[in-house]
């Protein structure tokens, strides 16, 4: 499943926008990232979005309507406002119920006393969720599409459920306020890992159990042949040979038999392992760094994460850390939920919207964000906004827009750039202080016009405000000592030649 394209009508900012995401026939990616000033729309673009996802959800789960435009997105001055999305299904959208692999659907919303000039349409969203039903009735187990949104105002709850037993997730349950709420409830993904980890522990009991039982057993079969082969070899009868044959043979065969479940048994932790688990604890580790995932039952029940070697409480983690442990979480607990067939249930498909991904990071993870995030859930649609250089500079097959007072542009490529040539060519952000800048720019001019007491001069008086390391200002100096060695060069030839 992604999402083609975005068609908004007087809606917010935008008067007429149509925004293509990523994959597109340029672009081979599953990552668009939208940036541009506070109040240029970004978070506008996601939330229509959503509202638009939601019908989908709505109806597949339980055959209702969506969500409607909030009104306050009417342009000024109109009466309607229309967001119309093309979304393709791929092989989840065949026969019987249509042919079509995408399916364009919109919704509309009026002023209060005003007609609308045109109604909802759905025909072909109907299809696609008909064909998904039908598809779910016919296997329990059938993959369904992530879809989810973290908004900018999105918020960390931690704490688990006081009392939780066993219990058998459905794939429509991953769904849950995965459109319309401001936090991220942490605390689902802990109540999903404990009930992981109970079913993993109960499996491993169980499988001990079993293994303990056929060892113990063959070990007194393999006894009882011992004991007559025993009796058997002490007999001088010619007759006996062919029973010891048989028996010696029974006897290698059970002590094999003895052996394999013995090295089954070394291996009890990997055959009763919960893989879902497994895939998110992987996530986990290779976002953070940290290791040794649990729930630590005593007491109040938290999650325990290795940080560093030391044992520490997620609630003693930084908001930064929590925070992208609680979005690749919830990331990863809806996915394994959705898609209960998938050897890695994190390879499932989806389209996950989040507003200002950085929230949070220190820039060392947001430089990083994206790749991980594509290495972690290779076949799911990011459509992402940010402040952040750090962040669209990470890959090369990331679809990057601009807004800027409604319009849309595309962005060039950046991967690879340093943050202050990315801050210049798509923030349009001056790389250091305007007033310094302007003082670099007299030193530059005067070195230019071999002015070398007044260059010296401003130098000297910038070093005094600066740190000495300024990599700018030991630039000019350098620019300085090349100038003034140049002349020096240049005089003496001269002087030569008179």
């Amino acid at each position: 499943m992604k999402v083609k394209r975005l068609h908004l009508q007087n809606y917010g900012r935008f008067e007429d926008l149509t925004i293509d995401f990523a994959p597109t026939s340029e672009k081979m990616g599953n990552v668009t990232v939208i940036v541009g000033n506070n109040g240029a729309g970004k978070s506008q673009v996601l939330q229509a979005l959503a509202t638009n996802l939601s019908w989908f959800v709505a109806k597949l789960a339980s055959d209702e309507d969506g969500f409607n435009i909030d009104k306050t997105y009417i342009n000024n001055g109109k009466n309607e406002v229309k967001a119309s999305i093309r979304v393709d299904f791929n092989e989840n959208n065949p026969m019987p119920y249509g042919l079509e692999e995408d399916a364009d659907w919109s919704i509309t919303s009026v002023k209060d006393g005003r007609l609308k000039s045109s109604s909802n349409y759905m025909k072909l969203l109907s299809k696609t969720v008909r064909s998904f039903r039908s598809n779910l009735t016919k296997e329990d187990k059938y993959s369904l599409p992530l879809i989810t949104f973290y908004s900018v105002n999105r918020t960390i709850s931690v704490q688990i459920q006081k009392d939780i037993f066993s219990y058998q997730y459905d794939q429509l349950d991953a769904y849950k306020n995965c459109l319309n709420s401001n936090s991220i409830v942490f605390s689902n993904f802990l109540d999903w890992f404990r009930n992981s980890e109970d079913i993993e522990n109960e499996r491993k009991v169980s499988t001990e159990s079993i293994l303990e039982g056929l060892n113990s057993e063959n070990e007194k079969v393999l006894n009882e042949v011992k004991k007559i082969l025993s009796q058997l070899k002490s007999s001088k009868e010619d007759k006996v040979n062919i029973g010891l044959e048989m028996l010696e043979e029974s006897k290698y065969k059970i002590e094999k038999e003895i052996h394999e479940v013995q090295k089954l048994q070394k291996h009890s932790e990997d055959i009763s392992r919960d893989l879902p688990l497994f895939f998110v604890k992987s996530a986990l580790k290779y976002f953070t760094g940290f290791t040794d995932f649990y729930i630590r039952r005593k007491g109040t029940a938290t999650m325990i994460v290795e940080k560093d070697g030391e044992k520490l409480d997620v609630n003693q983690l930084s908001q930064g850390e929590k925070s992208l442990l609680a979005l690749v979480g919830d990331i990863a607990r809806r996915l394994a939920i959705l898609n209960p067939s998938l050897a890695n249930p994190l390879e499932g498909e989806g389209v996950v919207m989040i507003d200002e991904v950085d929230l949070h990071l220190h820039p060392k993870w947001q430089h990083d964000l994206i790749d991980k995030l594509v290495a972690t859930f290779p076949n799911v649609q990011f459509i992402l906004t940010t402040h952040s250089p750090h962040v669209i500079s990470d890959r090369n097959d990331i679809l990057l827009y601009s807004l800027d007072d409604g319009e849309l542009t595309e962005m060039p490529n950046v991967y690879g750039e340093d943050a202050n040539t990315v801050l210049t060519k798509i923030f349009d952000v001056d790389i250091r202080d305007s007033k310094v800048e302007e003082q670099f720019n007299v030193i530059r001019r005067a070195i230019s016009k071999h002015d070398y007491v007044k260059a010296d001069t401003r130098i000297t008086e910038l070093a005094e405000k600066l740190p000495s390391d300024h990599l700018e200002l030991l630039k000019c100096r350098l620019l300085l000592a090349q100038a003034k060695l140049a002349k020096s060069n240049k005089d003496e030839s001269n002087h030569a030649k008179d």
